[in-house]
């Protein structure tokens, strides 16, 4: 079993949540092999790492956070795999023009990932208006995130055609500082169903 952590932007494979899940899963769950990859790349390179990380393990659960809960959308439909998104972001493409709302044509992360224009359609080309496999994702969602409206996530996963698990908590912040206490919910829903 694996599960493959999927981070966010400007952030990196020694993310802390990651890091989190890791450490768990060694003292709780040794069989489950904890991926944590540097995603800090086009899209297209990013779902192509995920499709050959998925390949590898036939019992593979994901855990995405922020952007990383898009990529790990998008999993769930070409994979049919079980994923866990953290306060995710729906619509990247969209948030992501203000990058070049001036008329620039690259922006730099702070870890390192140079955004062009172009990459935005392939983010888009990701994106489906109705998610997927609804019964094999679980929402975290925190009502204080103040990087993202938790409310475009909720009502995404809760279209009437495409109901997710959602657990939505008042307070909070986009990190998720208290997400140590949720990795049993999350390991059971990957791995234990």
């Amino acid at each position: 079993m694996q599960l493959i952590y999927i981070h966010g932007l400007n952030s990196n494979a020694a993310s802390a949540k990651g890091q989190m899940l890791e450490d768990w899963c060694k003292t709780h769950r040794p069989e489950i092999r904890v991926v944590r990859p540097d995603l800090n790349l086009p899209p297209q390179q990013v779902m192509q790492l995920l499709d050959e990380a998925i390949a590898q393990d036939a019992h593979t659960g994901l855990v995405g956070s922020s952007l990383g809960g898009f990529y790990a959308t998008a999993c769930v439909a070409k994979h049919a795999v079980r994923a866990v998104l953290v306060n995710p972001s729906v619509r990247p493409f969209e948030r992501f023009k203000r990058f070049f709302a001036q008329g620039e044509t690259e922006h730099h992360t702070e870890t390192g990932w140079v955004v062009t224009p172009d990459q935005l359609e392939d983010l888009k080309a990701l994106y489906q208006p109705v998610p997927a496999s609804p019964d094999r994702i679980l929402v975290l969602l925190k009502q204080g995130d103040e990087v993202l409206d938790y409310r475009e996530a909720e009502s995404y996963f809760s279209q009437d055609e495409a109901q997710s698990a959602l657990i939505v908590e008042p307070g909070g912040d986009h990190f998720m500082h208290d997400m140590d206490s949720k990795i049993p919910l999350i390991i059971n829903f990957l791995f234990d169903r």
